[in-house]
């Protein structure tokens, strides 16, 4: 494969990296997140500079992209503007579910909201007693003429009380394989019924996480996405493209902290020299520089075969499981160099720790990664 970028690419890195410079500081970020404020300002921002139509349909007001640029974008975010990075992450895989299941009118109305700056569609999938396993789901869709009546609860719901939609996904109880008994269905968050309570948490201050409460919600039938009690096939066929978007966002994160960590160890005076003279903390300063670049990597080469068509059934998961460890041991690392330091709310590095722990669980965790992963490696060697 070839590491280097297209001329498009390139342009488009260069000028999302000014653009965060010079309406986005990281200045205006600190405060979102000391104010625990959704980035509105800022994601119309990236709005009106076409960031937020990439991967849409030109026919939707959108760019078409490859997933190799949607990474790129997301990267460069996840080093200048860490929550827009994450927000732009989690929209990717309902666009396209939305892209490829929705209806004409659905797709003009979601995606074109989007385009024009509109939050991306919250995901309603994970319950208080199914956070992982999505065969637990208890949230029900009954119909009653040309409607549909929901009821039941969602948890770690992102970014819903912002949201004007959630992908709800629901389960016929009357059928017994779980995995087709699900529906996707495309819920307005300001239908009657819908209750929505943001769950205070370690990070992603700027990124409210959600608890969802369904009662008696009535929708028309025509808010279904895709097909009836399809919605699981739908829901996988783009989880993979999810997992790597917002993996190459933590590696933004990553190598904003190990910058901050270098620039602190070059500056930093300790018993009349830079600690960074100190081959402990040289050692910490290396490693943290080849994480990056095996991070990026890895993510580029997953990304590189989505776009070639090549099957990443299990490399998806090993992707999402080895970089968002060790974009945490990273800003874990720059957190030791910068000492005390690192710990004070002023420092960039301590918002980037808080935010990138949580990476290693949204999306699916570790363990649900080994679980996927698992199994296809083992089938290669039967």
């Amino acid at each position: 494969m070839d590491f280097r970028l297209t001329e498009e690419q390139q342009l488009l890195v260069d000028s999302l990296k000014e653009l965060c410079l010079r309406e986005i500081p990281d200045s205006v970020i600190a405060e979102l997140d000391e104010k625990h404020e959704f980035p509105h300002k800022e994601w119309k921002i990236l709005a009106d500079n076409g960031y937020t139509g990439l991967g849409i349909d030109e026919k939707y007001g959108g760019t078409p992209a490859d997933v190799t640029t949607q990474c790129l974008v997301a990267d460069v975010l996840g080093k200048y503007a860490f929550p827009l990075s994450v927000i732009y992450g989690l929209g990717v895989i309902c666009i396209k579910d939305i892209q490829d299941f929705g209806t004409e009118e659905q797709k003009h109305e979601v995606l074109g909201g989007i385009v024009r700056g509109d939050p991306p569609v919250a995901l309603g999938i994970s319950e208080p007693q199914a956070p992982s396993d999505a065969s637990g789901l208890k949230t029900r869709a009954d119909f009653d003429g040309d409607d549909v009546i929901f009821n039941g609860q969602k948890i770690y719901c992102t970014i819903s009380n912002v949201a004007k939609y959630i992908l709800l996904m629901t389960r016929d109880p009357e059928i017994e394989n779980p995995y087709k008994a699900m529906s996707m269905w495309l819920l307005p968050t300001n239908t009657p019924g819908v209750r929505i309570n943001p769950l205070p948490k370690v990070g992603w201050w700027s990124v409210p996480t959600c608890e969802v409460f369904l009662e008696n919600v009535r929708v028309p039938k025509t808010a279904l996405v895709g097909t009836l009690n399809n919605g699981w096939v739908q829901l996988m066929k783009n989880f993979e493209i999810e997992r790597v978007v917002l993996s190459s966002s933590v590696v933004g994160a990553a190598e904003a902290a190990f910058e901050d960590a270098a620039r602190y160890a070059n500056s930093r005076v300790q018993f009349g020299k830079p600690i960074g003279s100190y081959q402990l903390v040289q050692k910490k300063i290396v490693d943290m520089a080849v994480k990056v670049e095996n991070m990026r990597n890895y993510y580029s080469k997953v990304a590189w075969m989505m776009d070639n068509d090549i099957p990443v059934r299990h490399e998806h998961a090993m992707a999402k499981l080895y970089i968002t460890q060790a974009a945490f041991e990273v800003t874990d690392d720059a957190m030791q160099v910068l000492g005390g330091m690192g710990y004070m709310m002023a420092a960039r590095v301590q918002r980037l720790w808080r935010d990138v722990r949580v990476m290693r669980i949204g999306g699916g965790t570790d363990e649900i990664m080994y679980n996927i992963a698992g199994p296809q490696i083992l089938k290669n060697y039967k």
